[in-house]
């Protein structure tokens, strides 16, 4: 039957058995939907399971912002299904097709006889992923503490209180708990979550009167974990959110209780905390070498059992900035403190923490003025010191000499935006190819307030259309690996036929979004960051802003997976086979250059007639 063979490569209808996938299309009906009667059929059929079969739908959220676009293989209308709650989403139709519909009740019956099944719902419930779920892998059978489900942990009962409480009876309640945050429950649903925080910054801050109420000045619907999850989907939440106290709901979305940061520390051996202060504890080099030598090996175990593989990014960024504060605290420790105010930079991989094993150091030295001979002589050997010692740590030299151990990397504010000054109204290729990496700073060590002033300034120089306009001409010269007929294109390599999905995806995005965030003045330095800022941005509209974040979560995890597969091997570390990968993927491969080709387009309408 044609939609039993259309099911068996649609996840997670592929984990289903071959009868349990012919009695599931014996429930199903099969609707087309066009502009008019999409909205019709998605709410007369609630609540249901939807399958794309052919078209293209874009789903909306309750104020119009889109969520995801469906084409064929996706699906929609799960949340409903598993929260009980009414969809609110709307569709809009940008081709019309075909949309099998599963009732509830089938829904149900699947759920309880496939495990597998179920957990791909729950695990996509509330997220917007392009790629499919990564599944358990083989081979890895020991304990870990990540893989304790984080109701086993959970310390207490949920305290909570509603959104009209006054924030003197919150915080009362709060000292006599001995609690730091609370959950804000209306009608057995989560709505908020006030912490010691929200009461200092929000409140007293502000001048507030301590009558106003709860819902004024909680967060807003934040981030949760199910109760059935594992501990490291909870750390995962927490570290992609910046967030110390996570609620717990159950699959109906009550809330049970609450993890914290704290929680999760008693709980680690060997895991990204423990890893990080065996760095911080380490008071010599060579002790400071020897606990770096565990990383490679420590990230390939780790990322066996986290979920999204683009954490690894941050974290490995988070590695690389504790041993350059270690080595600088040694160096300091040897030769006293530091003669005068600085701040040691971190550049283009680092800088927007999407680090690999694979990436070299880009490092610098922003200086105070005035400094002395004997002054500056003691900062050359500090770039010396800590560029020699991330080496030893396995974190190569920048072949490009983008370190602060060059005296070119080291420059007082003036210095460095003259420099800055001269590539953007020189915008030599060299030129341009500085400004890839200059422009995305972060400060690692030393006085943040003077880094921030800096990128201030970085980022007003930055907007000079004339730079802007050749930086996308530069942008629009590299060729999207697609050809005819949608058809991949190759390179051949020593290994075969290899797509580089770095320089031909990821850095490509990474220069897009860097071109519309120079136009905006923007200071933040992350890829994801700055696509997030560019929300109302009038250049970019909402659907291509969120492509364009989707194509890069999904190339930085297919990067990162192949990467870790090949790590001791003399594969390249960057290329990938496109007939290595599931059916799957190579379609939301050809997606995704389909969107950085528009993605280029638009930048070269819009842009490049400044340039040369």
């Amino acid at each position: 039957m044609d939609i039993e063979r259309f099911l068996t490569d649609c996840p997670p209808f592929d984990d289903l058995t071959e009868q349990q996938r012919t009695w599931s299309v014996n429930q199903m009906q099969s609707t087309y939907m066009n502009a008019d009667n999409c909205n019709e059929i998605m709410r007369d059929c609630s609540p249901a399971l939807f399958i794309v079969r052919s078209g293209v739908f874009d789903l909306k959220g309750k104020d119009g912002t889109l969520v995801e676009r469906l084409e064929q293989g996706d699906l929609f209308g799960y949340p409903s299904l598993l929260s009980g709650r009414a969809i609110v989403n709307t569709l809009q139709c940008i081709e019309d097709g075909i949309v099998y519909v599963l009732p509830q009740v089938a829904f149900d019956k699947l759920r309880n006889q496939s495990r597998a099944f179920e957990r791909y719902f729950i695990n996509a419930h509330g997220e917007r992923l392009l790629t499919e779920r990564r599944g358990k892998t083989a081979g890895y059978d020991d304990y870990d503490w990540t893989e304790q489900r984080v109701e086993d942990v959970i310390q207490r009962a949920p305290i909570s209180l509603a959104s009209d409480t006054t924030i003197q009876n919150a915080a009362q309640c709060m000292s006599e708990n001995g609690i730091s945050s609370i959950l804000v429950v209306d009608s057995d649903q989560l709505v908020g979550i006030l912490t010691d925080r929200d009461i200092r910054n929000r409140v007293v801050a502000q001048g507030l009167g301590f009558n106003v109420t709860v819902a004024a000045v909680m967060t807003h619907l934040p981030e949760f974990v199910f109760a059935h999850r594992s501990l490291l989907d909870a750390l995962t939440t927490m570290t992609a959110n910046n967030v110390h106290h996570l609620p717990v709901v159950d699959e109906q979305l009550r809330p049970v209780g609450m993890i914290t940061a704290t929680d999760l520390i008693k709980q680690q051996r060997s895991e990204p905390v423990y890893l990080i202060s065996s760095i911080y504890k380490s008071t010599t080099r060579a002790q400071l070498v020897e606990e770096a030598q565990k990383i490679p090996q420590y990230l390939n175990s780790f990322a066996l059992r986290v979920k999204q593989t683009a954490i690894l990014g941050r974290l490995m960024a988070s590695l690389t900035d504790a041993m350059t504060r270690q080595f600088i605290k040694l160096f300091e420790a040897e030769n006293g403190a530091a003669p005068a105010r600085y701040c040691w930079l971190a550049f283009g991989s680092q800088g927007r923490e999407d680090q690999t094993l694979s990436s070299d150091q880009d490092n610098g030295l922003l200086l105070a003025d005035g400094l002395t001979e004997s002054q500056l002589d003691w900062f050359r050997r500090l770039g010396e010191y800590v560029c020699e010692g991330l080496h030893d740590c396995g974190v190569p030299l920048c072949p490009g000499n983008i370190m602060a151990s060059n005296p070119e990397c080291r420059g007082t504010q003036q210095q460095w935006l003259a420099r800055f000054e001269r590539w953007t109204t020189h915008p030599t290729p060299k030129a341009l190819m500085y400004c890839q990496i200059f422009f995305d700073s972060r400060a690692v060590a030393g006085q943040q307030k003077m880094f921030n002033q800096f990128r201030e300034a970085v980022a007003d120089i930055g907007k000079n259309e004339f730079f802007i306009g050749n930086l996308a001409l530069l942008v629009n010269r590299i060729s999207v690996p697609l050809g005819l007929f949608n058809r991949f294109r190759t390179e051949d390599v020593k290994q075969g036929e290899r797509i580089d999905i770095k320089r031909y995806g990821i850095a490509l995005i990474n220069d897009i979004v860097r071109l519309y965030s120079l136009h905006q003045g923007l200071t933040e330095p992350a890829t994801a960051q700055r696509i997030e800022r560019l929300q109302n941005s009038r250049l970019i509209s909402e659907r291509d802003r969120q492509s364009l974040l989707e194509a890069w979560q999904f190339l930085t995890q297919l990067r990162l997976d192949h990467q870790l597969r090949v790590w001791h091997t003399d594969e390249p570390k960057n290329a990938i086979d496109p007939d290595s990968l599931s059916t799957l993927s190579r379609r939301q491969l050809k997606t995704a250059f389909k969107i950085i080709k528009q993605a280029q387009q638009g930048v070269g309408l819009k842009f490049s007639r400044q340039g040369y």
